[in-house]
């Protein structure tokens, strides 16, 4: 299969997970997706090795992920913090108001895990992506993976079931 046809089979269908990816670390849609740009011209340019790699995906999501912390580096920026409205629609039925306090509740309880576990927990809870290529993206162990996405998610639940028990949020 020639470079062209392994980069479009291969990294075009990973483009949106780079994204949320991208988005997740700079929380800044225009930000993310100049970095996903970025990302996808250096592949294009390497797009010779694709043949050489055991998981485009996880060498793509790699490159996004260091292209993100580049990003912010060069342009010395903050990532932004939450910019939501308080006030709630009145269209809104209390299912949807329980919803969306619950995503503000994890969103919060996310931002206190450390880094590595933060991108662990996105990696395999939203992008959903094996063990052995979330090790290979962030250049950790199949058991450091594994201890950090325990970790996450205990931190998580007992925050959540804190917030529910005493209706605290951090």
């Amino acid at each position: 299969m020639s470079s062209n046809n392994l980069f479009e089979s291969h990294i075009i269908p990973v483009s949106d997970k780079m994204y949320r990816f991208a988005l997740s670390i700079l929380k800044e849609t225009e930000s993310a997706h100049d970095v996903v740009q970025e990302c996808l011209v250096k592949i294009w340019k390497n797009r010779g090795k694709l043949s050489e790699i055991q998981s485009p995906e996880a060498w793509a999501m790699r490159i996004t992920r260091n292209q993100c912390y580049d990003w912010v580096k060069t342009n010395r920026f903050t990532v932004l913090s939450e910019y939501e409205s308080d006030t709630p629609n009145n269209d809104q039925t209390d299912y949807e108001l329980i919803l969306s306090d619950h995503t503000r509740w994890l969103e919060k309880v996310l931002k206190t895990l450390p880094e590595k576990q933060r991108e662990v927990y996105h990696l395999r809870e939203v992008e959903e992506l094996p063990y052995q290529d979330i090790a290979d993206v962030l250049s950790l162990s199949l058991s450091e993976v594994k201890v950090y996405l325990h970790r996450a998610r205990t931190k998580i639940r007992s925050s959540i079931e804190q917030i529910e028990a005493y209706g605290i949020a951090n």
